[in-house]
């Protein structure tokens, strides 16, 4: 039985109104899937790995692609913080290593590595984290990767080639592949094992790089390495003290890539409310850069007031001498805020009051990391609305909001009307051209009838 020609045009009317709904679907989808909150795959766990330029561990399935410095941040460590746990696997000489591995990234970089056992209580269980487990030789994955993922520790693996390899695990590539290399180093490829000569290759143009070239970093390849003749395989080419693939620590060349990998960026700003002996200094706290910060520390001082109180969530503050307040908050994302506020006692003035935020997390721009309270919110300010010039600025202000608001909805409507009218069109059009479809197959039955 055919089909109405108006049920076709209903028809049609809806599957081209609800078009852009199913083209966006599969892009929310994808873009959920791509949250570097929640990386972690199943196939991820279960694959081996295998090994590049001797200590990288990457997919099996992976080409082999090398870089300086990660530059995605959701390859980073989410607010600095690297959660790990040791594998039962581990020799006692190993969890030495590691332990003074960590002990050491934690005590002169921006970044800290919690173990799981000492989680703080309250907060989630991370999806991430990384395993410390025996292994073929000294190795790691190049940044975050999803799940659980392991770092190599053989016997032979001391505290030095532990503070390399989570030097990978931050998102240090080895600095002998950046791509200006050959304006530094010179790679005797003669001298190099031939099955070991891919170590060398240089990462391809373009990618990051974090500080000058540096002969004393720690993910610097030794003069020495891969050699099959006992000669060089890497010299440089200008003198140098720094000593090519040490593995004492890192170097500040190293502290600094990783400070500007994981920098956020802190502010702060004051205000403050009084009334007779008591007074309500609002701070707020925020993060403007991608990546989050953790232990941030916001010291107040406020002269010869008391602190009596302080609420904000995940804040904790404590008063050890009159006038100064110190305040601690755990971590604080990228691109989030938070708001802290104090009650205090005392005959307090906005001079009084200073304030400054800092964190562990590196800072990308500390000139706005203190303030002060400017001025008294006094009654000066309420009486300014009574001034006609303010009043009269005032309303002209509302009236042109108001107004950008109606030509929002009148252009609104217009753009509901137009396209209204281009579905209407293009269902008249596919009806036009079924009916015309239609009588031309009657033609041909009726013919071969």
């Amino acid at each position: 039985m055919a089909v109405p020609a108006s049920v076709l045009l209903s028809q049609y009317a809806v599957r081209c109104a609800l078009l852009p709904l199913m083209l966006l679907t599969p892009v929310v989808a994808m873009a959920q899937s791509a949250s570097p909150d929640s990386m972690a795959t199943s196939f991820a766990q279960a694959e081996t790995p295998r090994v590049v330029e001797g200590d990288i561990l990457v997919s099996s399935s992976a080409n082999k692609t090398r870089s300086i410095g990660l530059a995605k941040a959701s390859s980073l460590w989410p607010d600095g913080i690297v959660p790990y746990r040791l594998d039962a696997s581990l020799s006692n000489s190993g969890v030495i290593a590691v332990t003074q591995a960590v002990e050491y990234w934690n005590k002169v970089s921006g970044i800290t590595l919690v173990s799981l056992d000492e989680w703080p209580a309250g907060q989630a269980r991370p999806t991430d984290s990384v395993v410390f487990q025996d292994g073929d030789g000294c190795a790691s994955w190049v940044g975050r990767r999803g799940g659980e993922q392991e770092i190599w520790v053989a016997a032979n693996c001391n505290a030095g080639s532990m503070m390399h390899e989570i030097g990978h695990l931050l998102g240090l590539e080895h600095e002998h592949t950046r791509p200006d290399r050959d304006q530094h180093i010179q790679i005797h490829w003669n001298n190099i094992s031939a099955d070991k000569q891919h170590n060398f290759d240089v990462a391809p143009a373009g990618t990051r790089l974090l500080g000058d070239y540096d002969y004393a970093s720690i993910m610097h390849y030794g003069p020495m390495n891969f050699s099959a003749n006992g000669l060089p395989t890497i010299t440089p080419l200008v003198d140098t003290e720094d000593t090519m693939g040490q593995r004492i620590a890192p170097s500040a060349g190293d502290l600094a890539a990783v400070a500007e990998l994981y920098a956020a960026d802190l502010s702060i700003v004051t205000t403050m409310a009084s009334e007779a002996d008591l007074a309500q200094v609002s701070l707020h706290v925020s993060n403007r850069g991608l990546q989050g910060a953790h232990q941030i520390l916001v010291e107040v001082a406020f002269g010869d007031g008391e602190l009596l109180a302080h609420s904000g969530e995940g804040w904790q503050c404590r008063s050890d001498e009159t006038g100064l307040a110190s305040c601690e908050l755990a971590r604080l994302s990228g691109g989030s805020n938070s708001q802290l506020v104090l009650e205090l006692s005392g005959s307090l003035s906005s001079g009084d009051i200073q304030a400054q935020v800092s964190s562990k997390t590196p800072d990308d721009d500390p000139e706005n990391n203190a303030d002060s309270v400017a001025q008294e919110p006094a009654q000066g300010a309420a009486n300014a609305l009574e001034d006609p010039t303010v009043t009269e600025v005032t309303t002209t202000i509302t009236q042109l909001g108001a107004a950008s608001w109606v030509w929002l909805l009148l252009s609104g409507l217009l753009l509901h009307r137009l396209t209204g009218e281009w579905i209407y069109r293009q269902a008249t059009d596919r009806v036009e051209r079924l009916r015309r479809w239609r009588r031309s197959v009657l033609r041909v039955v009726s013919r071969v009838r």
